[in-house]
């Protein structure tokens, strides 16, 4: 199990410099929309989702592996769900 913490210093500058280097495009993993890195509108700022919930207890915080962009009205919307499946690949 972790004994890191999602609110800890080490994870905010992790989180700082993941979201400044990291090769996620600025598109929103969950709506696939743009994501503006400058938003300021609190359902508009970019935000670290884990895909696999750390509420477990069994994921690190600190894996960036783990760690996909999305809006924080996206984040929020999703809570600890299951990580969404992918787009189907034609219409039923």
């Amino acid at each position: 199990m972790s004994r890191h913490s999602a609110n800890g210093r080490p994870y905010w500058r992790l989180r700082r410099h993941w979201l400044a280097n990291a090769p996620h495009g600025w598109s929103c993993w969950l709506c696939h929309d743009p994501v503006d890195p400058h938003a300021r509108t609190r359902g508009d700022r970019p935000t670290v989702d884990h895909v696999q919930p750390t509420s477990t207890g069994r994921i690190d915080p600190l894996d960036t592996s783990n760690w996909r962009l999305a809006h924080q009205r996206c984040n929020s919307a999703r809570q600890d769900s299951p990580p969404p499946l992918g787009t189907p690949s034609r219409a039923w």
